[in-house]
C-alpha cells in the first residue's frame, strides 16, 4: 500500500496547530484506505512504482519541510503532467497521498477531518479529499472549529467505471453524509460516486512516475482515468477524491 503512515496520537497532538485536534485513529484509517485500493488509485495516477520505498527514493526534495506539524519531515513534488505527490514522515515511517493541479480553481472551503482527509465544501458540493496539505488545514467536525477559505483544485481519480449515455453531473460522498449524522471521523474516507457526461479528454504523462492517464472533463471536474475515452459518452464512477490546495503554490 501507498498510504502506510502511522500517525500516532503523539504526532498528531504536536506542533502549534494540534490542541483542538480530534482526528481518526491512523489504523482505522488505514484500513478504510485499503478498502478503496491505494495501489490502483497511484497507478491510475501515472505513478508506475513498485511501493512506497521505490516512490520516496525517487522524489525531487525541490520542496522539502522539516516542521510541518505532526510530522518530521514533508516532501513535495508537483510533476509537469498536472499530478502532485505529497509524502509525510513520522518517526521513520511514509505515507503519501496524491493530488491533480491540473484543474481549474474554485473558491471554497477545507478543514482536517482526519490525518490526511480535508472536508470540501465548494458550490452546492461537500465531500471527504485527499488534501494535499492536511497539516496546513485547520482542524474542524460537523458542529464547529474554523474552515481554511481559498481557492481549490478538486479532481476525482476513478477506480471503477461504466461508460453509456449521456449523464447528468452529481457526485456524492456517502462517508461524508454519514458524518454528518453521526459525527464520527473514524469511518471518514474520501470515496466518492460521481457521474456525468464527458466533456472534454486529455492524455497526460506522469514524467515522474512513468506512467499514462487521461483526464475527463466532467462539467468542470477532472476525472482521472487509466485509458482514453470518447467525448460525448455518459459515465458513472466509483472513486477517490483529491484536493489540491494554495499551500504548494508559489
Amino acid at each position: 500500500m501507498f498510504l502506510t503512515g502511522k500517525l500516532n496520537s503523539e504526532a498528531t497532538t504536536r506542533g502549534k496547530n494540534a490542541a483542538a485536534n480530534a482526528m481518526t485513529a491512523p489504523a482505522e484509517e488505514t484500513t478504510a484506505f485499503r478498502m478503496a485500493s491505494m495501489d490502483k488509485l497511484f497507478s491510475t495516477c501515472g505513478f508506475d512504482f513498485a511501493d512506497m520505498e521505490e516512490l520516496i527514493a525517487e522524489l525531487p526534495t525541490d520542496h522539502d519541510m522539516w516542521e510541518a506539524p505532526g510530522f518530521d519531515r514533508v516532501l513535495f513534488h508537483a510533476d509537469p503532467s498536472g499530478m502532485a505527490v505529497t509524502a509525510m514522515e513520522y518517526e521513520g515511517e511514509w505515507a503519501a497521498v496524491p493530488s491533480y493541479r491540473g484543474g481549474e480553481e474554485a473558491p471554497g472551503t477545507i478543514y482536517r477531518a482526519t490525518p490526511y482527509i480535508g472536508i470540501v465544501e465548494t458550490g452546492d458540493l461537500r465531500f471527504a479529499a485527499l488534501a494535499d496539505a492536511p497539516f496546513a488545514l485547520p482542524a474542524g467536525n460537523p458542529v464547529g472549529g474554523e474552515k481554511l477559505q481559498e481557492q481549490v483544485r478538486p479532481a476525482v481519480v476513478a477506480l471503477k467505471y461504466e461508460v453509456g449515455e449521456p449523464e447528468e453531473f452529481s457526485l456524492t460522498s456517502p462517508a461524508t453524509e454519514r458524518l454528518y449524522r453521526n459525527f464520527k471521523p473514524s469511518m471518514l474516507n474520501p470515496q466518492v460516486e460521481v457521474a456525468g457526461t464527458i466533456g472534454g479528454v486529455a492524455k497526460h504523462s506522469n514524467e515522474l512516475g512513468m506512467g499514462e492517464f487521461w483526464v475527463c472533463d466532467l462539467d468542470g471536474l477532472p476525472l482521472i482515468v487509466n485509458e482514453k475515452l470518447e467525448v460525448g459518452q455518459g459515465i458513472r464512477a466509483h472513486g477517490i477524491a483529491l484536493c489540491a490546495t494554495e499551500f504548494w503554490d508559489e
